[in-house]
Formats: C-alpha cells, structure tokens, sequence
C-alpha cells in the first residue's frame, strides 16, 4: 500500500480526525441496525443522526482539511470536488430536516416517492465526483487512491439491483424473489457499515505510515564500561 503524499503533516491530521470520524459513523450505524433488529426500545433518533452527522462531518474535514493550507484536503481543494463533497454531506441533513417537517402520508407519498428518487440522483453522482476526485488529485497515492471507489460500487450496487428488481417484478413478487431481495437489502445494510469502517480504517493506517516514514524511530544503543 503506498503512502500518501510525504512531508504533509496537516495531511497526516486530516486522515486521522477524518478516519475516526469514519469509524464513529459506521459504529453508530451497526448499533441502529442492531437496535432496530432486536427491538429494543432505545432513541433511535439518535442512533441515525449521530451517524449522519459524524458521516458528514468526515467528508467535510477530508475536502478541506483542518488548516488553511490545502495541503490537508484529499483533493487539494479542487472547485469541482469541494462542491461534490459538500453536497454530499450535506444531503442527508437537508433530507431530515424536510422528512421532519413533512412527514410520510397517504397525501404526500408522491413527494417522498421523488425525493427518494432525487436522493439516489443526488448521492449517486456527488459520490462519483468525489471519488473520481479523489483518485484524479494525486495526494493519496498507490492503489489505495481508489478505496473511496470501490467502497461506493459495494454500497451503490445492492441499492441499484433492488431498484431495478423491484421495478422489473412489479407488485406481485413471488416468494423466491422477495427472498432474494431481503439478500440483496441485508448485503446493502452490511456494506453502509463496512465501506466507512474500511475507510476509516484504512485512512488511520495512511496516516500512521506517513508518520512512521517522514519521522523514522531511531535505535539508541548505549554501553557501559565494567
């Protein structure tokens, strides 16, 4: 796995805040799975928002880093994929907040059916910029520039194959394709918790390997006389 671009300690930070960032959102995710799994009766208000918002909070500090230097953005603060990112983080919150105030009725299934639809659009193409981005930038480097893509095709895939199989069986699903769904669903609940925990993770080693290259640990070796 290679490094990330040397010399770069604002780098360094944003890789770690954003890292953990990563990994609280994907904690938090699992625990409203778990918790919606078991029915146990817990704020799951909660659970989701802290998810959302560390997810978002994640995005913001990889497109801007935490200096002003651009030296600390993934993607060296480029216009296209600043703008991208942004979106995508702030997406879900403006998405809440219209859910809360409009809550889902017989009246206003058509809205929430389009905006359902507008998020998808959304998500999906601000995603693509921004890992295309990210891989395009040059400041992470190596094979790992594209982890953000891959993470994207695990959780975009199961969501777009239950689009299409939904639509293409119609209302009346036979048992053996309704299981096939719940799969499907279960994979892409799965991958919503693995993407950012992978990326998090990955992102906490980069960090730690670029540390341990530009300050090398130096061997201290003393003697003593009898």
């Amino acid at each position: 796995m290679d490094d990330a671009a040397p010399g770069h300690d604002a780098l360094r930070r944003t890789l770690v805040v954003g890292g953990a960032l990563l990994i609280a959102s994907a904690v938090a995710r699992l625990a409203w799975l778990i918790v919606v799994s078991r029915g146990v009766a817990v704020p799951l208000t909660a659970l989701h928002w802290s998810s959302t918002l560390a997810f978002s909070a994640a995005l913001l500090v990889f497109a801007f880093g935490l200096r002003r230097s651009p030296s600390g953005s993934i993607v060296a603060r480029r216009r296209l994929a600043v703008t991208a990112m942004v979106v995508l983080a702030a997406w879900p919150l403006v998405e809440g907040v219209v859910s809360s105030r409009l809550p889902f009725t017989p009246g206003t299934a058509d809205f929430h059916r389009g905006i359902g639809y507008a998020s998808i659009a959304v998500q999906l193409g601000a995603s693509i910029v921004s890992v295309v981005a990210i891989a395009r930038a040059g400041v992470i480097r190596g094979p790992l520039r594209w982890a953000p893509a891959w993470a994207l095709a695990s959780v975009a895939v199961p969501q777009l194959l239950i689009q299409v199989f939904g639509a293409a069986s119609g209302p009346d699903l036979a048992a053996s394709e309704t299981d096939v769904i719940v799969t499907v669903m279960t994979l892409g609940q799965l991958a919503v918790v693995a993407a950012p925990l992978t990326l998090g993770v990955l992102s906490l080693m980069l960090a730690s390997r670029s540390a341990a290259r530009e300050h090398p640990a130096v061997e201290v070796f003393s003697s003593s006389r009898s």
